[in-house]
């Protein structure tokens, strides 16, 4: 068993260094250093390179937004914008680190053995329907919930204060499962501004573990290997 834990760490570190490697010659090329950007991440695509960076210098009081582009083997043509799989219509994404989402979690909801990451819109209408069905399937998973309104839901972050303001986590499952369900208490919620202030700061925490998980859409759910799953087919 050792050496099997040895040889994989050593596949690991090489496989490191050779990115390291990869990104230290991307990041010479006249266009990255012309575009002030720190790479983080170079994805192998076939004829492609996909890659991660970061701007070397936002504005004070503004966070570091990655950005994902595209660079053909030959180094001569960069391309921007999203890339789809033709085969599977989905997204070419980079692999989702699950550090990313350890601990983070706005609040779990059952007891089941099986985990799964779910990221909802309590606005959403096929977030309720999924919701709705959660609420049946806390015996057979156990969900980590990410609040993530959306900016076309304009009720989302209100609905979003109010499920967070439940004294403790059932209450909370319980108000966002009220939500699913139509309810309108959220409507009656008084908050002291430095409440408030909290769950503004709570949420946006929130949105801030979607974006860099570059979760797109809700209802999202992963399970614990970080794929997607239908969840209609729960």
């Amino acid at each position: 068993m050792k050496r099997i834990i040895i040889l994989l760490s050593l596949a690991t570190s090489v496989i490191f260094a050779n990115e390291q490697e990869l990104i230290a010659e991307l990041s010479s090329l006249n266009i990255v250093q012309e575009s002030q950007i720190n790479l983080l991440k170079v994805k192998d695509e076939g004829d492609l390179y996909m890659i991660k960076a970061e701007p070397m210098w936002v504005p004070p009081g503004q966070q570091k937004k990655s950005i994902t582009f595209y660079l053909t083997k030959d180094k001569k043509v960069l391309l921007t914008g999203n890339a789809i799989y033709t085969n599977t219509k989905e997204r070419v994404l980079f692999p989702l680190d699950k550090s990313i989402l350890q601990g983070k979690e706005a609040f779990s909801y059952g007891t089941g053995p099986k985990v799964l990451y779910a990221f909802t819109d309590p606005q959403c209408p096929y977030c309720k329907k999924f919701e709705q069905k959660m609420a049946k399937l806390g015996d057979k998973y156990t969900f980590k919930i990410y609040l993530y309104p959306l900016p076309m839901h304009p009720e989302a972050i209100p609905m979003s204060k109010w499920v967070l303001a439940g004294k403790d986590s059932k209450v909370i499952g319980e108000r966002l499962i009220a939500l699913a369900n139509d309810s309108t208490e959220y409507k009656n919620l008084v908050l002291t501004p430095q409440l408030d202030q909290k769950l503004t700061q709570d949420i946006n925490a929130q949105i801030a573990v979607a974006q860099d998980a570059e979760i797109n859409s809700t209802p999202t759910i992963l399970d614990s290997n970080m794929n997607k799953i239908n969840w209609s087919e729960l």
